[in-house]
């Protein structure tokens, strides 16, 4: 099996090749290259100076180079430009293609639906859906443990990301729920909850405060129109 299939939604590919492509990408993005070294493929970020989210990714070894799934269409053309933001001298070839639509895969085929809820029970960020793109940081999106080396020395926004973590500095995050009824529109202010955001069926993350989180798992409120899910 092709081990890019993760997300319905990976439906670009970025080829970054040549003799500076491993320095290249490990002075970027936020996991280390180098674990490709004993696994097939990773997951990463890149990140604003300030560290905040702008895409995430799998990477596996191809010849000459890397290979990063990742979103398709005008997301796609914005990482391929990003990334050539940082190549100044370095001896790299970035370039990209499409390996499906360039749209999102359509949301009503029962293998999307599958793997949506699926993500959603791990209250994990299916991209651009989920994220604010320049806003969102790791700790919000869930990405900030499987995403991110803290071993391996500076990227790009790097600092922000170790503070965060090392301090416990994320007061709110992404928690997967399943509603009594329909989920609420992409955005709405559940008062006293959080903001919506993605949604499958009556599952759905919301970016909710971690203290909010807490009292809803001690029983303390019992008002919600939905329950945790991943308990």
């Amino acid at each position: 099996m092709n081990p890019f299939i993760i997300s319905p939604n990976l439906t670009g590919l970025v080829f970054v090749t040549g003799k500076d492509s491993f320095s290249f990408l490990q002075n970027i993005i936020s996991n280390d290259i180098a674990l490709l070294e004993t696994e097939d493929i990773i997951h990463a970020c890149l990140l604003t100076p300030q560290g905040k989210y702008l895409h995430d990714f799998y990477i596996r070894r191809v010849d000459d180079g890397y290979a990063l799934a990742c979103e398709g269409g005008a997301r796609c053309d914005d990482l391929v430009q990003r990334l050539k933001n940082y190549k100044l001298r370095a001896d790299v070839t970035i370039e990209s293609k499409f390996v499906g639509t360039d749209n999102w895969v359509d949301e009503d085929d029962d293998e999307y639906k599958m793997w949506d809820a699926d993500r959603i029970e791990k209250s994990l960020p299916d991209g651009s859906r989920d994220a604010e793109i320049g806003v969102s940081t790791l700790a919000e999106l869930n990405l900030d443990e499987r995403t991110v080396s803290y071993t391996k020395g500076c990227y790009i926004g790097q600092e922000l990301v170790a503070r965060m973590h090392n301090r416990n500095l994320g007061k709110k995050h992404l928690v997967g729920v399943e509603f009594l009824n329909s989920p609420p529109p992409y955005g709405t202010d559940i008062e006293g909850f959080g903001l919506m955001r993605s949604a499958c069926g009556n599952k759905g993350l919301i970016l909710m405060p971690r203290d909010v989180e807490e009292q809803l798992k001690q029983g303390k409120i019992d008002h919600a129109p939905f329950r945790l899910l991943g308990l």
